[in-house]
């Protein structure tokens, strides 16, 4: 039966559909229906998601904090509520990312994203900007749509690059990647435009680079690196330049849209309450006098679609430096096994993760870019499983693929 074949793929299409869509009259059906799939997931795949919480315990170990979090937080049941859908949304994109090949994730990601980028557009949705009305589709605002769009194109880019791809889903991708630009370019975000661009051209930089040998590829960085150190002199004036781009060129708010003034907030409270935090959205959903007059400041009544704009920020608020450190920590090996990949071993696939983790850490200044039920959660931790692919990991992938019923067989000699 072709729908038990590809149970995997149609069941991740479907989540990413689910995860992305932020419409607040059919949220209680998208949320059961994301269960139902995740559901059916773990009967099939249980392996799978015991393998996630056993072996990528430390990429699950800041939500594990949040939910920790719940015993010293003023609003306990809240914490322990709402970190609990966390450390759930973390564990599953864990387990997706253990369930695909990257490349195979990546067709995912393409298929999925445009077929939400079509209905978006038969939607009709509109939300407000600066210039006028912009498409907002089935998301709830013009930044995520952007955001949406922004992985789109370089899905389709990514797809256009690698080899051995069936003719259908590159045909796809041809069509995929004018229609991403178009809505990039249509929703008027800044960010995601910038990120679009930054984003694409380092892909077809590491895909570039694919064909040097690794001494070739580290004497290049090396030479950029000569080359950056006297550039480096010039810093006051880059920085000049830089900003006379976007806050005169591009009419950006100085403040970032009032975001300095919440980092100014979260920094207090950060000082407050230095090692462990306030617990896991104590802050935004509690009814403490910062609590007050956070909502006051921001002028919002549901502190449950509000954060500080910032995830380490958001982070040491939640769980102080405690959860920020393990937080980092888990950046920093994500990064050093990307860089090491990209140096000796770098293909197509993991060099789309890879750029897709560095615009979502430098997302990550400006914006939270992991929560509850998040569509970007998925993508940071599939980032986070991808750093550490190798080919030889997909006899073990076999293994894990297989019912928890079934007979464990042994694994090849180097698998």
């Amino acid at each position: 039966m072709i729908f038990l074949t590809y149970l995997r793929e149609i069941g991740i299409s479907l989540l990413l559909i689910f995860f992305a869509t932020q419409m607040p009259e059919f949220g209680k059906f998208l949320l059961l229906g994301a269960f139902a799939v995740i559901g059916l997931l773990i009967l099939r795949y249980s392996r799978v998601f015991v393998d996630a919480l056993l072996r990528w315990w430390w990429l699950l170990a800041m939500p594990a904090l949040c939910v920790a979090s719940a015993f010293w937080s003023d609003q306990p049941i809240i914490s322990a509520r709402y970190a609990l859908q966390f450390l759930f949304t973390c564990i599953v994109g864990v387990a997706l990312a253990r369930m695909l090949k990257p490349d195979r994730y990546i067709v995912v990601i393409l298929v999925a994203l445009f077929v939400f980028c079509v209905l978006s557009i038969l939607s009709g949705r509109q939300g407000a900007s600066a210039t006028g009305p912009v498409l907002i589709g089935l998301t709830g605002a013009k930044n995520q749509m952007a955001y949406i769009a922004q992985m789109l194109m370089l899905a389709a880019i990514a797809v256009l690059l690698m080899r051995d791809v069936a003719r259908p889903v590159r045909w796809l991708a041809v069509v995929a990647l004018p229609l991403s630009i178009a809505l990039v370019v249509g929703t008027n975000a800044t960010t995601a435009v910038l990120m679009a661009v930054a984003g694409s051209g380092l892909l077809i930089v590491l895909w570039l680079l694919q064909r040097l040998t690794p001494g070739g590829r580290i004497g290049v960085v090396a030479f950029a690196l000569l080359v950056l150190v006297p550039i480096s002199a010039l810093t006051p004036e880059i920085t000049e330049i830089v900003n006379e781009f976007l806050y005169d060129t591009l009419d950006k708010d100085p403040t970032l849209t009032g975001r300095t003034h919440l980092w100014e907030r979260a920094d207090a409270l950060i000082a407050q309450r230095p090692l462990f935090g306030f617990g896991y959205q104590a802050i935004w959903l509690g009814d403490s006098t910062e609590t007050i007059a956070l909502k006051r400041l921001t002028g919002i009544e549901d502190g449950r679609l509000f954060h500080f704009h910032h995830q380490l920020r958001q982070i040491a608020v939640d769980t102080g430096l405690l959860g920020a450190g393990a937080f980092v920590a888990a950046l920093v090996v994500v990064a050093g096994a990307y860089l090491r990949r990209a140096f000796l071993a770098p293909d197509v696939a993991t060099s789309f993760f890879f750029v897709t983790f560095i615009l979502m850490v430098l997302r990550s200044f400006t914006d939270v870019v992991v929560v509850p039920f998040g569509l970007h959660t998925l993508f940071f931790f599939a980032c986070g499983v991808y750093a550490f692919w190798r080919p030889e990991h997909a006899a073990q992938q076999r293994v894990l693929l297989e019912p928890l019923w079934a007979p464990r067989r042994p694994l090849a000699v180097g698998a």
